[in-house]
């Protein structure tokens, strides 16, 4: 975008004993609590069997020994879920934010497991948390806040994953499961209309197109008004308009061990502009860019001119005319879009009765224009724009099978991920108009193995080693276009890093010993070391010039955990619990500088996480269900590496609560013939936190706890076939803080603030 066009427009991790934890959950046995289901069919009274595939194999939830919550998509549905993220207010210690991060993309998933993530969508560095669809990464966070349209299950796998999951899974992985065709004819649609003109549809036809061929199509419309005011761009900030379409091939001829499955998808997601405010400014940062506009302001006189009463309405001033919760006074064009493509193979023959194997061929594209107006005004103070393409191609062979009557099991395989692309970024600041960003080149090769022995009955030993090489490039494309004289004195053309390939190579063992113990037939108990490891990169948005492109080292997390799983009360009651401690070292931060424009990345050093986890669901009959969950993240800097600004050993992390807990219940109501109406009511909390992305504890942009609560009623006719939902979400219509930011560079500070209390009415149909 030309600089004229802007200008015109204007151990210690179980210090509380053993002893204390068991006592938290024996306690909870007491609660009318609950964990997240997978499909189900509830009798009178009891639970179901509750099944995951976190292994690379079909295996029972309580006898599956890792930190684990799953949803299916009948809890979803009773929890209104209808987009990705939401699953945060339902899963202890898990963060799943859509954080426009610096560039003002709409959908953008931040997403953190027990402390562990990152926020920023930059091809630079890479998530800390992988997701998965179907078996295939998602090698960029920059759409990863989706809705869900056939989803079949959902898993949130916490710690370490680095033995069987592709890539950067040092926090965990999030691994969604889609509804696979197959013989039963399956057709469900449903229309939600609510608050701001919310209008969902989505719609799936699944089933047998000849005998052995089986067929799949989905596809939703989601759309929804703004709610924060940008009267200057005569828009809201904040609306939604994303369309998606999914479908599905199957070939597994009746009586043969191949299963062949060809999928692909496209999502449109487009928006005016993510729903941020600047809610105001520190006068105390001298350096920064809205500090120098209000002293140029004043005739370079004074820089508090602009900040006196009688300044209050001058349009050059940068000042409190422009501070609001609900307003946005951009000027300059704002904007989010963004086009993604997949398609995949799987193939999977059985070799024999115990040993399968599997192949999983992908691609993925992303197109993706972002442009903000961050300084929330009519001043050519902080404006930025994304050219982001992303392509990307993996492949994963795997070979799973069992010996011995079941009593060795493994899983062993290799994996191949490529991604290429660019993301170019114009820069429009006060002092300087320059073109920042660049090309990137990744390729990344590794083997893996998981084995686990029933040494005697009931003691299981488990062992998994990967071997990973990573290689990225990077080409900075970064030059000055044009600046404002007397304060910037670099000529146009000037390179802010050298215009040649960086090049991030690094080679890495992960290994992993687990052992679970069957004490009882309901009560597993278990143990856990991991490794988690993610590669190091770089800072793509470097000002001034620096002599070489800034780099990172690799981050690695070593992760011990113990937990147990217990089916209680005639299987009416389950619950799961774990405790874990967590050596972080070498921490990726993103940070800002106050010798910088813009942040950037470090290391940070060392820190130490320490926390459990509670699950448990009770289902005492008569129609009865109640859930809870209950998550502690305790994370502490130990070391920070020299030169790192803005933080202390007593600084919090960003985005992440020291406390999680929700709880819901809901009951069953028979009419006979009429059909059945199902209450449902639902409550979440999560303690402080920071919300400023790029790491730095700013008070000002600290999100005090609070609590969220939902209620629907769900109406279902007796073949269960037609169904009515009447909800209110955020019932307490709590406009907490969803996103901030402040650099020092600039002085000024942005907020994202939730849409608040919302109604909506759905009806639906299935067979």
């Amino acid at each position: 975008m030309a600089r004229s066009h802007r200008r015109a427009r204007r151990l210690s991790a179980f210090r509380a004993g053993t002893s204390a934890f068991l006592s938290i959950a024996a306690a909870s046995l007491a609660l009318p609590a609950f964990a997240q289901e997978a499909p189900q069919t509830q009798a009178a009274a009891g639970l179901e069997v509750i099944t995951v595939t976190a292994r690379k194999q079909t295996e029972d939830l309580q006898s599956t020994p890792i930190s684990i919550t799953a949803f299916s998509a009948e809890r979803l549905e009773a929890q209104g879920i209808t987009q990705i993220n939401r699953i945060q207010d339902f899963t202890p210690n898990l963060t799943f934010a859509n954080v426009p991060s610096n560039s003002g993309i709409a959908s953008n998933a931040a997403v953190y497991i027990r402390g562990i993530g990152q926020s920023d969508f930059a091809p630079t560095t890479e998530p800390g948390v992988g997701i998965y669809i179907d078996g295939v990464y998602l090698g960029r966070t920059a759409g990863g806040v989706f809705d869900l349209i056939d989803v079949a299950s959902v898993e949130v796998l916490r710690g370490p994953q680095g033995t069987l999951f592709g890539r950067n899974t040092v926090g965990g992985a999030i691994n969604l499961t889609t509804i696979q065709p197959d013989e039963t004819l399956r057709v469900k649609a449903d229309a939600k209309y609510g608050t701001d003109n919310l209008v969902n549809l989505r719609a799936m036809i699944s089933g047998p197109l000849t005998e052995g061929l089986y067929a799949k199509i989905s596809g939703g419309l989601f759309s929804q008004d703004g709610y924060v005011d940008a009267p200057e761009l005569g828009t809201k900030f904040g609306n939604k308009d994303s369309k998606m379409v999914r479908g599905a091939l199957r070939f597994a001829p009746v009586g043969s061990r191949l299963d062949v499955t060809l999928a692909a998808d496209y999502t449109r997601d487009k928006s005016n502009g993510a729903p941020v405010v600047v809610t105001g400014m520190d006068p105390n940062a001298m350096d920064g860019f809205a500090v120098l506009n209000n002293l140029i302001a004043s005739g370079m006189t004074d820089p508090g001119y602009c900040l006196t009463p009688a300044q209050a309405n001058n349009t050059a001033c940068y000042n409190s005319r422009l501070f609001s919760r609900d307003t946005n006074y951009s000027t300059g064009e704002t904007f989010s879009d963004l086009e993604l493509w997949s398609a995949s193979l799987t193939v999977s023959y059985d070799l024999t009765d115990e040993i399968e194997v599997k192949s999983i061929s992908a691609w993925r594209r992303i197109n993706g224009s972002f442009a903000q107006d961050r300084d929330g005004s009519n001043l050519d103070i902080n404006y930025v724009y994304d050219d982001f393409k992303q392509k990307q191609f993996s492949q994963e062979l795997q070979l799973v099978g069992s010996a011995l009557d079941g009593r060795l099991n493994w899983v062993t395989g290799l994996y191949y991920f490529t991604e290429s692309g660019r993301d170019i970024n114009p820069i429009d600041f006060l002092v300087v108009y320059a073109q920042s960003g660049g090309y990137y080149d990744y390729e990344n090769w590794a083997g893996f193995a998981q084995l686990g022995y029933e040494v005697v009955d009931g003691l299981t030993l488990t062992g998994g080693l990967r071997y990973t090489d990573d290689k990225k490039s990077f080409l900075p494309d970064q030059y000055v276009i044009d600046g404002l004289a007397p304060f910037m004195t670099l000529p146009p053309g000037t390179r802010l890093a050298p215009y040649e390939w960086a090049d991030n190579n690094v080679q890495k063992w992960t290994p992993m010993v687990n052992a679970s113990w069957e004490a009882t037939p309901d009560l597993m108990l278990y143990a856990t070391y991991s490794q988690g490891f993610k590669g190091g990169g770089y800072t793509q948005r470097v000002f001034p010039p620096e002599e070489s492109l800034p780099s990172f080292r690799p981050e690695t997390v070593d992760s011990y955990e113990a937990g147990f799983k217990l089916m209680a009360l005639n299987n009416m009651l389950r619950l799961n619990g774990s405790a874990y401690y967590a050596d972080y070292n070498d921490m990726q931060l993103l940070v800002a500088d106050a010798t910088r424009v813009g942040p950037f990345f470090t290391n940070a050093g060392k820190a130490r996480i320490q926390g459990f986890e509670l699950e448990t669901n009770f289902a005492p009959g008569d129609g009865f269900r109640f859930n809870a969950a209950l998550g502690l993240t305790d994370a502490d800097y130990k070391e920070l590496d020299e030169g790192v600004q803005g933080l202390t050993l007593d600084s919090k992390f960003v985005f992440v609560s020291k406390w999680t807990a929700s709880a819901s219940g809901e009951k069953d109501f028979d009419l006979g013939n009429s059909g059945t109406i199902t209450p449902h009511v639902d409550w979440s909390y999560r303690s402080g936190f920071f919300t400023n992305a790029n790491g730095i504890n700013t008070p000002e942009l600290y999100q005090p706890g609070y609590s969220l609560f939902n209620a629907n009623l769900r109406w279902r006719d007796a073949d269960e076939h037609l169904s009515l939902t009447l909800g209110i979400d955020n019932i307490g219509d709590k406009k907490f803080r969803i996103f901030g930011d402040y650099q020092p560079s600039f002085g000024f500070f942005m907020q994202g603030f939730d849409r608040g209390r919302q109604y909506y009415a759905k009806l639906g149909y299935a067979f």
